[in-house]
């Protein structure tokens, strides 16, 4: 059904549910010839030529409502362009915010390289310093160990010389004995 009203409205429908106000309402006028002119191709006199149709987009045909309906699209097309223009503030700001924070962080981060690397030179100086102390305790060990055996050596050359004094002493004693006075 409403395939045969939209088909009417495209041939004309119905005349008497068209009128003037009606925005598909197009004033048509059929121009007779005259009998008095011949059947050629002769125009018919100014007076006579039908007035022409007005579109439908004139203003004086478009519905008052429409024109509410383009205004109001006009301002939601404005709102429109204005909430971008706020959104890509918006977004150039947080921009320059993450940028700077970046930066910051960017920056820290150095610090922190800086300090690791410090810690790092430190610790292979510490390092280092540990293996010296050991060497130096390994050869401080030995030279202990070497003094220790020569300590044990002395004690045994100082046993044995005491022992050979002793010995001399002894004789010594024989030989004062047996020497008459």
């Amino acid at each position: 059904m409403q395939m045969a009203n939209f088909t009417n409205k495209k041939r004309g429908g119905p005349a008497k549910h068209k009128g003037a106000d009606d925005p598909d309402y197009e004033n048509i006028t059929l121009a007779f010839r005259n009998q008095g002119q011949p059947r050629g191709g002769a125009s018919p006199p100014e007076s006579q030529v039908p007035a022409q149709s007005r579109p439908p987009s004139d203003p004086a045909q478009a519905p008052h409502s429409f024109h509410r309906v383009i205004k109001s699209l006009y301002v939601l097309l404005a709102v429109i362009f204005i909430f971008c223009i706020i959104l890509s503030a918006l977004v150039l700001v947080k921009n320059t915010e993450m940028t700077q924070e970046l930066l910051d962080l960017k920056q820290e981060l150095w610090n922190i390289s800086d300090l690791v690397r410090e810690c790092e030179k430190e610790q292979k100086a510490g390092k280092r310093l540990v293996q010296q102390n050991l060497e130096e305790a390994k050869s401080i060990r030995t030279s202990v160990a070497d003094m220790h055996g020569k300590q044990n050596k002395l004690q045994t050359d100082l046993a044995h010389i005491k022992s050979s004094i002793q010995k001399i002493v002894e004789m010594l004693e024989k030989k004062m004995q047996s020497t008459p006075q």
